[in-house]
């Protein structure tokens, strides 16, 4: 559940980091593609800075593929994929990988679904060999979805369930979406859990694990025709499929604030916002992106010093502009203490942003967010597993992989007047969803 855990981690990371330095040039081999005659997009790229390789096997279906009574069951089959196939047992998989020295995980996300293997560079062939094997060879079973379920329920019990933050989290985003399937998180629901059937796996996955719906990413001290001639070895007998084709509500647009105020047992109060932006592969994103660190980019971000150093009025506060293929999230989310009034947070939030688009911004504050921004992406591709993964985050979420090449790149032109122009654009009340935590004691909706 990547990006779900990542809209919950209260900042400071990445998007609240100061003061980096300017990344300098970094030679991006450029990547070769393919198409296998299943329909599987092949990209391998290489880097030989050291002996390992990244095999990353993204699927084009998410939490928002799922209907209500069934949410949950993307994740679900994310952690189905390791329980075996008909020639390889339940848990082999991450077996074989460790026992050559490299290691695999997964992740589900609203949009999409991801494998993901480092090993010696030596072992390329054995990670496409179990990768090829269970994309159409998987075994599911009664038990092995019971087990699972069980998990998975557990997962989304520690992180969700009993987490004040999480639960407030999810009831925000069934708040701000009405018809969209972002209104759940890939952590489903439990009751939807309990509901889930093998009939229900085994539809799912012939549906979604198709190699039409499916790019492969090699990355790594491989050479690349010689990765692409596995590829095709390996992945040409899996059968082509029917290429599904995604049914997902519009999302209609939001005319007025939605507020709601929930009472609960946290020792501070606090307020989340999130106002709706474009996609990930939309023009404004860069100049989205930059608005967030100007706004929200740690202690020297204008919200900060206003709220926190300034005005005492928040302990903390954080957010950023959260990207997603469908319409995404500009968020906002601050603690404070008891003696500070959500209104007069409220308003501060909003009068910043109203002098950001009124006075705009200055050439020192551009230039840094521009900088934290390009070394953020830059530091990214230190390994093999971060060059994998903007390869098939671009080709699956922002139009295609030449997006990657453009890389940090795509910050070079935005202009003063862009990052006021997004700022008045989508900055508004009617595109705001704000929810008010506080301690129960105090009232509200439970």
């Amino acid at each position: 559940m990547r990006r779900t855990a990542r809209l919950l981690v209260l900042l400071p990371l990445a998007l609240l980091a100061t003061g980096a330095g300017a990344p300098g040039f970094v030679m991006i081999e450029r990547p070769v593609e393919a198409t296998l005659p299943n329909g599987l997009r092949v990209l391998v790229m290489e880097d030989h800075t050291a002996p390992v390789v990244s095999v990353q096997i993204w699927y084009h279906v998410g939490s928002k593929n799922e209907v209500p009574g069934l949410r949950g069951l993307a994740h679900l089959f994310e952690h189905l994929m390791f329980k075996g196939t008909h020639r390889v047992a339940p848990e082999e998989y991450s077996a074989r990988i460790d026992a050559i020295g490299g290691e695999d995980n997964a992740f589900t996300s609203e949009d999409v679904t991801g494998y993901h293997a480092v090993l010696p560079s030596s072992h390329l062939e054995l990670a496409l060999w179990l990768e090829a094997d269970r994309m159409r060879g998987l075994k599911l079973s009664d038990a092995t979805i019971a087990t699972e379920r069980e998990v998975v329920k557990e997962e989304k019990r520690l992180r969700l369930e009993n987490d004040q933050m999480g639960r407030t989290f999810e009831e925000f985003l069934a708040l701000a979406w009405t018809a969209h399937p972002y209104a759940w998180t890939p952590a489903g629901t439990l009751e939807d859990l309990d509901r889930v059937t093998l009939a229900d796996a085994q539809a799912f996955y012939d549906r979604w694990y198709q190699p039409s719906n499916a790019v492969l990413v090699i990355v790594g001290d491989v050479k690349k025709k010689k990765a692409l001639a596995l590829a095709r070895t390996h992945f040409s007998p899996v059968k082509a499929g029917p290429k599904p084709e995604p049914s997902i509500p519009v999302e209609p647009a939001q005319t007025a604030i939605r507020e709601r105020t929930l009472a609960r047992s946290t020792e501070l109060p606090m307020i989340l916002g999130g106002w709706k932006i474009p996609p990930r592969s939309h023009a404004d994103t860069p100049a989205l992106e930059i608005l967030s660190s100007i706004l929200l980019g740690g202690e020297g971000s204008r919200l900060y010093r206003a709220l926190v150093r300034e005005q005492n009025l928040a302990i903390w506060i954080g957010g950023g502009a959260e990207g997603a293929e469908d319409p995404g999230l500009f968020l906002v989310y601050a603690a404070f203490g008891e003696d500070v009034t959500p209104e007069s947070v409220k308003a501060s939030v909003f009068a910043e942003i109203a002098r950001l688009v009124e006075s705009g911004t200055n050439a020192r504050e551009l230039d840094k967010a521009k900088r934290v921004l390009t070394a953020s992406y830059v530091f990214g591709l230190d390994t093999v597993e971060g060059k994998a993964d903007a390869l098939a985050d671009a080709e699956l979420l922002e139009g295609g992989w030449r997006r990657f090449l453009s890389g940090a790149k795509r910050y070079d032109d935005v202009t003063s007047l862009d990052v006021e122009r997004v700022a008045k654009m989508y900055l508004v009340p009617e595109r705001l969803t704000l929810i008010t935590l506080v301690p129960a004691e105090t009232g509200g909706e439970p």
